[in-house]
């Protein structure tokens, strides 16, 4: 043992397992349409906490290609298959995810998106109980335009459990090809006020990718 410990060469090779084993990062998973793909909606299920993303065109369909003018939605799912008969709380940070709904063109020129958060009132009924086997969403329209009347009513913005979001009134995408990118972990808990705790469960960090075109 002596030998090891005098020996620099041991420490050399011991010392960078160490630091790697201390610094690993969370595992990613890219998912990713493409626009004539025969999927139209991104599917995952991960330590029983099932996400699905896509686009809805106006007839309420889920697509990857619209038409000019024509106003799509944004569509995230979130289901609860942790454990049977175990109700759990969503842990609502990804809503608070700067580039949520985030739009690009081809080429990575930001877009914008349309809606973007604006307060959190922690008073209100958060509302963010979910069941097992029971499933929560939340739509955005491109041309998000509540929240934007004058006079400004905060009651007229867009409530997703105690999270407000203002429309940005987003006119509609010239004809093109663009795509909506974010990054984003997503946790259930089992308590309040703090449920991303040792008692949470979550997805790996998930990357986003919905590629789609107007035409």
């Amino acid at each position: 043992m002596k030998k090891f410990l005098k020996n620099p060469a041991w420490f050399l090779i011991v010392f960078p397992l160490i630091w790697l084993s201390c610094t690993k990062e969370p595992m990613s998973q890219v998912i990713e349409l493409q626009i004539n793909g025969d999927q139209k909606l991104i599917t995952v299920d991960t330590n029983g906490i099932g996400i699905e993303l896509y686009l809805l065109n106006e007839k309420g369909e889920p697509a990857t290609v619209f038409n000019e003018g024509e106003n799509f939605k944004f569509h995230l799912e979130i289901k609860n298959n942790v454990e049977k008969d175990t109700a759990m709380y969503i842990v609502s940070d990804f809503l608070r995810n700067p580039d949520l709904f985030r739009v690009y063109k081809s080429n990575g020129y930001t877009i914008g998106q349309p809606a973007e958060w604006y307060i959190m009132d922690l008073r209100t009924d958060v509302g963010n109980k979910i069941g097992y086997n029971k499933t929560w969403y939340m739509q955005i329209s491109w041309h998000e335009t509540r929240g934007t009347e004058e006079p400004f009513d905060a009651d007229n913005c867009i409530r997703v459990f105690q999270h407000y979001f203002m429309g940005l009134n987003q006119q509609p995408l010239s004809k093109g090809k663009y795509y909506a990118k974010f990054t984003q972990q997503f946790c259930l808990g089992r308590y309040l006020p703090h449920p991303q705790s040792e008692y949470a469960v979550c997805t790996n960090t998930l990357i986003l990718k919905i590629n789609f075109e107007i035409k």
